[in-house]
């Protein structure tokens, strides 16, 4: 997607407002609505100020039980570009240099604003690391796998322990004086201790 900033050139102050509908095609993120994007563009001088904001309602998979569930993104832009490229340092090798604010910005080429990577940052920015379908979703049975949000399962109830773990199980409940071991072996243990 790409705007022609022209006219916006020719005045500074200038300011315009731009909005669309649209279904972007990124192969791992599934819309179940189009993509709401409205966005206000201004001539600051030499930098162009994007302000605006995006909404859209994407597919995600709860990171607890596994189910694909609706998730309503709503995001803020706000991003500043460059009307032309800055002035070129001579830097060699080495040199320590001090960055200034327009190291940092993009630069417009040919007077078009490309918003594909701007809106795609935006939405994937602004996805959950960790979604979940609802706040306290309880998420799979480690054992048996079934959805502890339908139904309990018998395997809650029992504390399984992994078998590679029974060692210090076994340890930790010697410690603890809880063993089923013969009371010679909890003097011995005592005795190590003091």
């Amino acid at each position: 997607m790409e705007i022609y900033l022209a006219d916006l050139h020719s005045e500074v102050g200038k300011e315009f407002i731009y909005e669309e509908d649209f279904i972007p095609h990124y192969e791992d993120l599934i819309f179940l609505e189009p993509v709401h994007i409205r966005l206000r563009i201004i001539n600051l001088g030499r930098e162009v100020l994007v302000k605006g904001n995006i909404k859209t309602k994407l597919s995600l998979v709860c990171s607890r039980c596994l189910k694909d569930f609706p998730y309503n993104l709503e995001a803020k832009i706000q991003e500043i570009y460059l009307w032309d490229i800055p002035i070129q340092r001579n830097i060699s090798p080495g040199d320590i240099i001090e960055l200034k604010d327009e190291d940092f910005k993009f630069v417009l080429e040919k007077e078009s604003l490309f918003l594909d990577p701007l809106i795609e940052d935006s939405i994937r920015l602004n996805i959950p690391v960790k979604p979940l379908c609802r706040p306290d979703c309880k998420g799979l049975c480690p054992v048996c796998g079934k959805d502890l949000n339908l139904e309990e399962c018998e395997c809650s109830k029992e504390s399984k322990i992994d078998p590679r773990w029974e060692p210090l199980k076994k340890f930790l409940d010697k410690r603890e004086g809880n063993s089923n071991g013969s009371s010679e072996e909890k003097t011995i243990y005592n005795k190590k201790r003091s």
